[in-house]
């Protein structure tokens, strides 16, 4: 797929921020879809993976291409309210969430195989809150232009840190859940092939990084804020 190459401010909106808004929401609706693909894995029912795989790709492209944006046309002469750097970073990290989300359903796609039931629930856990992890980091960029269009104004602040608590919490429960799924399969792998038990152990691996990036957007919002 082709992009015509034009200024962010003609294709994204009049910031960076707002651009910012627009990658996110991206990444969300890519979650979107990746809820559907992870239900048809916990159903094993695989007939139409590729098709939403594909989508997710599409929507990647269009992520990577806002991220191109953001990064050539932020104007160097102009100053910031917040830390360059830091925005870039925070940038950086929403992408890899993205990135995460597109290896998540690629995955999933290269095994075609029902997970055992004994891992089932476990494995809804971890990706729900992988899920709540987008959902709040989508929060915390709202957050920031909220912060930012207030001109820092204390109460903004401080709703902003209270998200970026939250994403600390999920992080943690994640990690936790994490864990425990790993260790299960791992005391079942004379019961598991060794493709399953790879191909298992890795998908939460995936699934628990997203909420790791999820959490490091959130330091970077936090960063960004600071006075």
């Amino acid at each position: 797929m082709k992009f015509m190459r034009v200024p962010i401010i003609e294709t994204l909106g009049k910031s960076p921020f707002e651009a910012l808004k627009d990658h996110v929401s991206l990444v969300k609706k890519s979650a979107a879809l990746l809820r559907e693909v992870f239900k048809d894995l916990m159903k094993n029912e695989f007939a139409d993976l590729e098709g939403k795989k594909k989508i997710i790709e599409d929507l990647e492209l269009k992520a990577d291409y806002i991220k191109s944006n953001i990064r050539n046309h932020l104007p160097k002469s102009v100053k910031m309210p917040v830390d360059r750097g830091v925005f870039l970073s925070l940038l950086s990290e929403i992408d890899k969430v993205e990135d995460l989300i597109q290896d998540v359903a690629e995955w999933i796609s290269i095994r075609e195989k029902p997970v055992p039931d004994e891992f089932k629930q476990d494995f809804i856990e971890l990706f729900n809150k992988a899920l709540e992890a987008i959902e709040y980091t989508e929060k915390a960029v709202d957050a920031l232009n909220f912060v930012i269009e207030s001109s820092f104004v204390e109460k903004e602040r401080e709703n902003a840190k209270k998200i970026i608590e939250k994403l600390h919490i999920i992080e943690h429960e994640s990690d936790l859940l994490e864990r425990r799924l790993t260790k299960k399969i791992f005391q079942m792998e004379e019961q598991l092939s060794a493709a399953a038990l790879f191909h298992l152990s890795k998908l939460v691996f995936l699934l628990g990084d997203i909420s790791n990036h999820a959490e490091n957007a959130g330091d970077r919002v936090r960063a960004l804020i600071a006075k």
